[in-house]
């Protein structure tokens, strides 16, 4: 349920906006910036239930039928904009407007909320800024980016700038080992990959985004996980693109563990905890430049795919390639990142 509560490690954040309503200094719009993941969208529904909410209370009772109704997206008074096709177009501001300019359903406010605003188009934009410059009474409108630098600086101006705070290892860990009740290790593993954003860690820890996870290292880290294998992930990969730019967070966050291991930082470094053992002792088989090799071409790759290069033969190289990190390192001995120091 999309409640304040939620928002583990936005204490401040929080209080904030719950003080907004109890002093009745509601802005008529906010900015909420954030990376992917971090909880934007969380925040901006808490806060149209705190706004709704019959027990008017400012800290969302979750229960209550404007709350619920909230959550599930039918309360008539809370317009979600999307992006289709990439865009935000005019159309949508447009009927944006025309449901701020009817009376509102509870009698009290009307909250509008835009995912991912930088898609907007210059028209959308345009539309937008007329509204922001005349609004309406009772009316909010919450605007979400992870770039916020894309929008009208005229735009940004006219909204309340809330930032989501990125949270520590610790703290996401913590939050799964007690709402979710997921293990300790597997907890500081998804904390690693989340990289501070809560909302990730909700998707890392979901038994499809582990199971890929085991699947990627199982080629990179098992002796029968190598050559035909790690054809078949890519097989696997290309059947379901949806699932590649994890496949490759994992990769990254492997051989930079292998980095971090090679130099010998502390085990709470590690993103990949429960291969740590695994991770020291390969980790001191090759020198750093190996494994700077090895992320160059990782993330060289992604970047290939994301400009639609040729996916399975991609994949198929890559992953074959670093299946086995002593052929990896045979075939780029003139890479400008050096050669291996194992003989």
């Amino acid at each position: 349920m999309k409640r304040f509560a939620d928002l583990a490690g936005q204490g401040g954040l929080v209080e904030s906006l719950q003080q907004a309503i109890k002093s009745h200094r509601v802005a008529h719009a906010y900015l909420v910036s954030g990376e992917a993941g971090s909880g934007k969208k969380t925040l901006a529904l808490a806060f149209a239930q705190a706004l709704l909410c019959q027990e008017q209370t400012a800290t969302v009772c979750g229960v209550c039928s404007n709350c619920r109704r909230i959550e599930q997206g039918t309360h008539p008074d809370v317009a979600v904009i999307e992006p289709q096709g990439g865009r935000i177009r005019i159309d949508e501001i447009r009927t944006l407007k025309d449901r701020f300019a009817l009376q509102a359903y509870g009698g009290s406010w009307k909250v509008g909320i835009i995912i991912d605003a930088e898609t907007m188009t210059d028209a959308a934009a345009n539309s937008l800024l007329k509204l922001l410059e005349e609004p309406f009474g009772q009316a909010v409108l919450i605007l979400l980016s992870s770039s916020p630098s894309k929008l009208l600086p005229t735009i940004v101006s006219r909204c309340q700038v809330v930032k989501m705070q990125r949270l520590s290892r610790t703290q996401i860990a913590a939050y799964l080992e007690e709402e979710e009740e997921i293990p300790a290790e597997t907890a500081l593993v998804v904390a690693g990959l989340a990289d501070g954003r809560l909302g990730r860690a909700m998707e890392v820890a979901s038994p499809k985004s582990l199971a890929w996870r085991e699947r990627v290292l199982a080629v990179l880290a098992h002796e029968d996980g190598r050559g035909l294998e790690a054809l078949r992930l890519a097989a696997e990969l290309d059947d379901e693109p949806e699932a590649i730019e994890f496949a490759f967070e994992v990769m990254g966050s492997w051989f930079r563990d292998m980095l971090l291991a090679a130099t010998g930082c502390p085990q709470e470094l590690i993103v990949n905890q429960d291969y740590f053992a695994f991770l020291s002792k390969e980790g001191k088989l090759y020198n750093e430049h190996a494994y700077h090799s090895a992320i160059y071409q990782i993330e060289d790759t992604l970047r290939a795919i994301r400009a639609n290069a040729n996916r399975r033969l991609a994949l198929d190289t890559l992953l074959y390639l670093l299946s086995d990190l002593t052929s990896f390192l045979k075939a780029s001995e003139n890479h400008k990142y050096g050669k291996s120091s194992r003989s």
